[in-house]
């Protein structure tokens, strides 16, 4: 029995502090532009029962955490190569050659091969693939066309994960799509020009979840001291006997 408390409140702990390494990795993001808020996922007691092995040991789980995709507040910056989505569930695409992420952060550059790149140096991808624009000097308008003194160079793309649900973080602003991604509908989202979507993490929701997770903390405290308690005056007893 006392094993079995013991795991149990062990776990407890490993999965608030699971949810307060998620906690504060939102809050170091709170003003990084197109960064999604990560919500720790709850498991239930039962769940937690299935952790412990026969020998009363607890059984970490894998740290579990699901997207918070709505949108940030837009804000105008000025810089052309500043791009923001207005419009929910598309996602500017970003590609190292083999693998696809999502994002919302739009704010790129151009590299020194002329190809329009985001975070960690991913090339952007435009209706035919890797976009080259070979300079900053472009005007993009709302349906993603990309224009050098009124002629068309490009077309941005945007896509939308086959599986809304299925995101996951993979670092920085990047989003995993492991149901693979298609093409946004047309009209579903338009594209700002000098503009940034900032973060959706450092909320109300984050206070409310870090004062939850204190008083679970605290709780599973007190069960401990108590049984602890209980015990030692259990052994008292027994001695005097």
């Amino acid at each position: 029995m006392s094993h079995d408390l013991y795991a149990i409140t062990a776990l407890g702990l490993l999965d608030g502090q699971q949810r307060l390494e998620t906690i504060s990795r939102n809050a170091a993001n709170a003003s990084v532009p197109g960064y999604r808020r990560q919500v720790a996922a709850s498991r239930s007691f039962a769940a937690d029962l299935e952790r412990v092995d026969a020998g009363g040991t607890p059984v970490p789980a894998a740290p579990q955490a699901r997207v918070d995709l709505r949108a940030g507040a837009i804000a105008l910056s000025g810089r052309p190569l500043d791009l923001a989505i207005e419009g929910g569930g598309a996602y500017f695409a970003l590609s190292d050659g083999t693998t696809t992420w999502l994002t919302r952060a739009g704010s790129f550059q151009v590299n020194d091969d002329g190809y329009l790149v985001g975070e960690r140096g991913l090339k952007v991808q435009g209706t035919a693939g890797d976009l080259r624009v070979d300079g900053p000097d472009v005007e993009v308008t709302a349906d993603g066309r990309l224009l050098r003194a009124g002629v068309a160079i490009g077309a941005l793309q945007l896509f939308s994960p086959a599986d809304a649900a299925a995101l996951t973080s993979a670092g920085g602003t990047l989003l995993n799509a492991a149901t693979g991604v298609v093409p946004a509908a047309a009209g579903a989202a338009r594209i700002r020009q000098g503009a940034l979507e900032g973060s959706n993490a450092g909320g109300a929701a984050d206070m409310v979840e870090l004062l939850t997770l204190t008083r679970q903390y605290e709780s599973l405290v007190r069960v401990t001291q108590g049984y602890d308690d209980l015990l030692g005056r259990t052994i008292q007893k027994l001695g005097e006997v």
